[in-house]
């Protein structure tokens, strides 16, 4: 081995040592500014219970997916509320409640599950995570936080599992709400995925898996699919297809199992957040 040859591995351990440093000190820079706190398994999950049903109609199932964007772009409030009508369940990743805004999302007689994935103070206090909204009142709740967290901010992600009771059967409907884990290598993906999907395999009734999954890579992309189609999950089409892509790559997807697609739309109009909204009517399948 030469000298040049020697000298590429030195280099490679000291360029890595330095990247690590820049991202270590940026995380306490960040969580240091924005005051960010983790909340533990005891107070991740918060309920508002202005449910107005006991079951979910099995010929009609209409469920909203969102990332609102924390909330942060103008007319939000007013968007949310024009698009919230008339659904069954919202699903909403970077949900963000305030001190002064939960009356917000008390919407057309809905009660609403808020699982927190970390708290932050600029001015006021605020929490963001995931939330999903429903008429129905959920027969259960469960949440999973990720092992993994984002290198800048030192946060995990969340997601939700609700069931909810189907009128006249035995059924019970699992919905999954997801904020896929962002800025990091694809094993770290992987494992938030199969965490959840041992969690899926154990619930015996349809299912409805969505959310903004940041899919923002082909090899994040096959992984997905493959694993839930292993499952029997199905995946949703739109058309036309107008959800938000990055890197040439759909962020937000809808994957469902036992149940049959009435209706599907993209809110291409609605620009009050960096994801478009979508929209799908399910009924069940007759068993």
């Amino acid at each position: 081995m030469n000298k040049n040859q020697k000298k590429v591995p030195v280099l490679i351990t000291f360029l890595i040592t330095i990247v690590g440093c820049v991202l270590f000190c940026s995380g306490d820079a960040v969580n240091k500014y924005y005051q960010i706190h983790i909340p533990d398994k005891n107070n991740v999950v918060e309920n508002y219970s202005g449910f107005s049903k006991k079951d979910i109609d099995p010929d009609s199932i209409k469920i909203l997916i969102w990332n609102v964007y924390k909330e942060q772009k103008q007319g939000w409030a007013h968007d949310f509320k024009k698009v919230s009508k008339g659904m069954d369940i919202i699903l909403i990743q970077e949900a963000c409640l305030k001190e002064n805004n939960k009356q917000m999302f008390c919407v057309n007689k809905m009660g609403w599950d808020f699982a927190r994935s970390f708290l932050f103070r600029t001015k006021d206090l605020n929490e963001t995570g995931v939330m999903t909204l429903s008429k129905i009142f959920p027969c259960s709740v469960d949440f999973i936080v990720t092992k993994f967290s984002e290198p800048f901010s030192r946060t995990p992600k969340v997601s939700l599992l609700n069931k909810y009771p189907v009128l006249n059967t035995k059924a019970k409907l699992l919905v999954v709400n997801i904020h896929g884990i962002n800025f990091v290598g694809l094993n770290c993906f992987k494992s938030q995925i199969f965490e959840l999907v041992k969690k899926i395999k154990l619930h015996k009734g349809p299912i409805v898996f969505a959310g903004d999954f940041n899919t923002w890579n082909y090899k994040r992309i096959f992984f997905l699919k493959k694993t839930l189609n292993n499952i029997g999950l199905k995946e949703i089409e739109f058309n036309p297809d107008l959800r938000t892509k990055r890197l040439g790559c759909f962020l937000d997807y809808a994957f469902y199992k036992g149940l049959k697609v009435k209706k599907t739309k993209v809110f291409n109009n609605i620009i009050s957040s960096d994801h478009k909204a979508l929209y799908v009517e399910f009924y069940m399948e007759e068993t």
